[in-house]
């Protein structure tokens, strides 16, 4: 993915430098940034820096296995073994099978993170178990629970985590300051970021409209806007089939615009995005393996040139993390975001989007009826 990680040093800005080699080896810290301002590549780049101070036990632990996928990625350009990366789930399921301890998942995700942790938390307590990895270093760690978390800072001292919680799309609530607290309040801020342009970042800023709780980002954006200018644009459709055929015919344009870099689709549903994977198969686009299809939550971390959104209509259904599912969807997206939907869309996304355009003429009272 082009210009994904990072090619040098130069690439780094001072926060991101420290992050990576100012701060200590042997101490803990959290990084906190918008997306798009280097997180990712900062743990791996950690990594790196603890692999050649031979303290080569470590994981990179994520939070799906979409994720997974994509640090493998990072793992390759900077030569690190893609097998350091690892979700938590498979972590804590490591933990227990090496010890012996029986459980059964019932795949229910909540029912069944809550019951890892537990177990993983009660063969830690019971054996005495603690820091037999060198380093751990958490991506999305606002993702996870204060048990879940409380786990990691005992398999380890060098404990790193990268956080956002803008981009919190599970519904976790931790005790205040934990994450600071886990890190004995090292904390590295990210004011930068580098990925998404001007556009995407207001239309972002306008969904989530909490400035006290949930800082704007587009004041803080490096995007090359004049290179490549950014856009966000909304069509409605007479029907979710007609969704995609709107999307599969500006894919084709935009992998030849973008040569060897990556195309998002993404769909708040499964079943959306099993619907536009069963199209896309049977189609006769060439360059398929740059054009990455998956659900909202699985799309999570990864970054693409342009990104299509579609299904919107459904995101009423995703309950109280909708707003955060968007916001972060959009911002997989480094230049263009397309966002489809049938019958209506949530008020908040039209109008975030709305801001782009200049306000529309007042309405008559015949207007109305």
């Amino acid at each position: 993915m082009s210009h994904t990680f990072w090619i040098n040093d130069k690439d780094l800005d001072k926060e991101q430098g420290r992050a990576v080699q100012n701060i200590l080896i042997d101490e803990s810290f959290l990084i906190r940034g918008a997306a798009g301002s280097g997180k990712t590549n900062i743990l791996l780049l950690r990594a790196k820096r603890l692999i050649l101070k031979r303290l080569s036990n470590l994981k990179v632990i994520v939070f799906t296995s979409s994720l997974k996928d994509f640090v493998k990625l990072g793992c390759e350009q900077y030569g690190i073994s893609p097998e350091v990366a690892i979700t938590g789930s498979r972590l804590f399921r490591d933990l227990l099978d090496e010890y012996g301890i029986p459980y059964t998942l019932t795949k229910d995700f909540e029912t069944d993170r809550a019951l890892l942790a537990g177990k993983t938390k009660a063969l830690l307590d019971s054996r005495g178990i603690e820091d037999i990895f060198d380093s751990l270093l958490v991506d999305e760690a606002q993702d996870y629970t204060d048990t879940e978390l409380w786990v990691l800072r005992r398999l380890t001292k060098r404990l790193v985590l990268a956080s956002d919680t803008r981009q919190s799309i599970y519904k976790i609530t931790h005790t205040p300051g934990l994450l600071e607290k886990l890190v004995s309040e090292n904390v590295v801020n990210l004011k930068y970021h580098y990925r998404s342009g001007l556009h995407i970042c207001t239309v972002a800023d306008g969904i989530l409209k909490d400035s006290n709780n949930f800082p704007a980002i587009a004041g803080e954006s490096k995007y090359d806007e004049k290179s490549k200018p950014s856009s966000v644009v909304i069509v409605q459709c007479d029907s979710f089939n007609e969704q995609i055929t709107a999307i599969m015919k500006k894919l084709g344009a935009q992998l030849s615009l973008y040569p060897s870099e990556h195309i998002g689709v993404l769909f708040p549903k499964t079943e959306q995005r099993d619907a536009f994977a069963n199209v896309l198969s049977g189609s006769s686009i060439v360059d398929k393996h740059r054009i990455r299809c998956d659900t909202l939550h699985g799309g999570k971390g990864w970054e693409f040139r342009a990104v299509h959104i579609g299904g919107c209509e459904a995101l009423y259904r995703m309950g109280a993390t909708q707003k955060r599912l968007a916001y972060t969807g959009i911002l997989r997206a480094r230049t263009s975001v397309s966002i489809y939907y049938t019958g209506s869309v949530p008020g908040y996304l039209d109008s975030a989007v709305a801001l782009l355009s200049p306000p529309p003429d007042d309405t008559e009272l015949s207007d109305l009826f």
